[in-house]
């Protein structure tokens, strides 16, 4: 099913806006993204010091 092709002026300004609308959506979207990426990649160095500090107290542990 083809849909029919816009051929007046407020046709066109409607897919310019719905074009815009998604594009807005995409961006937001990337910055959401952008954000939880940052905050993991946060929390993974984090692990990972905290793992080397753990290994570095096994194969040195505090004489009592």
């Amino acid at each position: 099913m083809t849909k029919k092709k816009p051929t007046k002026v407020i046709d066109w300004e409607k897919v310019c806006e719905n074009l815009n609308a998604a594009l807005k959506s995409m961006m937001n979207d990337e910055v959401v993204l952008k954000d939880k990426i940052d905050e993991l990649e946060d929390q993974l160095v984090m692990s990972h010091g905290v793992i080397k500090y753990l290994e570095m107290k096994l194969e040195r542990p505090n004489p009592v």
